[in-house]
């Protein structure tokens, strides 16, 4: 089988096109890159609720969230448990933010941020990296994982662990 186009060259007009087209995108958005002209930016919603919550490995699976005392998780305000095999999409994102971390040899036991935003979006922030996720991109249900950590009355570790025991 030959080739029917053997022998005949690309047309250039075609290639001159392409290669002015190219420098005009690339110009362009260097433009609005350096003066803001033509760009868009979205304000940030401001904060309506807001937390600022520790994570510390129990052992067993268990991830005992609380929110931050003088030396880490203050374990007399704890808001929640998470049990690896049940809470998978909260332990998957907090393993996310700690590879972040250890990536960057920042301390493991500095606070998040979790805030709900005026426009109802739900973010997870690591202050220490920058990083901040918007759980609602993840659906309600995975959304649904973080919800209770906002609003739920902290209370002694001794007493939430003795609230699962009887559930």
């Amino acid at each position: 089988m030959s080739d029917p186009f053997e022998g005949r060259p690309f047309p250039r007009g075609v290639l001159i096109g392409a290669a002015v087209l190219i420098t005009f995108v690339i110009a362009a958005a260097a433009m609005v890159r350096l003066t803001g002209v033509g760009g868009v930016e979205m304000p940030f919603a401001p904060v309506v609720e807001g937390r600022e919550l520790v994570f510390e490995d129990l052992g067993d699976g268990v991830t005992m969230v609380a929110l931050p005392g003088p030396e880490g998780a203050d374990r007399d305000a704890v808001v929640g448990l998470l049990e690896s095999g049940v809470d998978g999409f909260a332990m998957g994102v907090m393993r996310g933010m700690v590879r972040d971390r250890n990536a960057r040899d920042l301390p493991l036991d500095a606070p998040y941020q979790l805030a709900l935003l005026e426009d109802g979006r739900l973010v997870f922030r690591d202050p220490s990296v920058g990083t901040e996720i918007d759980l609602r991109a993840f659906g309600p249900t995975n959304m649904a994982s973080f919800s209770p950590l906002l609003r739920v009355e902290p209370k002694p570790l001794a007493d939430v662990v003795d609230k699962d025991a009887r559930d």
